[in-house]
């Protein structure tokens, strides 16, 4: 193949392949180059045993896959035991536009600061119990449907059904 087609590959693989991995404040053009830049990287490892196109076609995305994960957030854990996951904040605000309206809503609402404390007390003491509670083989479908990621239905009715349970309990223990 002559630079010309390689590079038409290239550019032919990353257009197809970058709309799966647009996240945050990494937009269609951002993922493009990024993408360029992997699928160039990659050259030093083809065989030229399969078509150019597949092979840059998997490599692209599995690395895309792995930028996306990277640099969108990760896990830190919140207890010497490891046992409590939870998003690191300050990395998810940069990637996440602020909604002032909700601010906005909060503000016209005459929602005090008091209130704000007292809600966001009963939604970590919730949280707390249900991070205490929930079974570890569904905890990682959970931090799925936290993070608004694709969670199969028939799993997620079966987490929010053992959810609804835990909390049931802890209420009636408490009450």
């Amino acid at each position: 193949m002559t630079e010309e087609q390689v590079l038409q590959t290239i550019q032919k693989v990353v257009y197809r392949t970058a709309n799966k991995y647009k996240f945050g404040y990494y937009d269609y053009d951002d993922i493009c180059q990024e993408g360029f830049i992997i699928a160039m990287e990659g050259l030093e490892r083809y065989d030229g045993v399969r078509p150019l196109e597949n092979f840059l076609a998997v490599h692209v995305s599995n690395r895309l896959k792995n930028f996306k994960r990277d640099n969108f957030c990760r896990q830190e854990s919140i207890s010497a035991s490891g046992s409590s996951w939870l998003l690191n904040d300050t990395k998810r605000f940069l990637m996440e536009p602020l909604d002032i309206s909700s601010i906005r809503d909060e503000k016209e609402s005459g929602m005090s600061t008091d209130d704000n404390f007292i809600a966001d007390i009963e939604t970590k003491e919730i949280v707390s119990v249900i991070d205490k509670y929930l079974d570890v083989s569904m905890r990682s479908d959970y931090l799925r449907m936290l993070h608004e990621v694709y969670v199969p239905k028939h799993r997620r009715e079966q987490i929010i059904e053992t959810i609804t349970n835990i909390v049931r309990e802890h209420a009636d223990e408490e009450g």
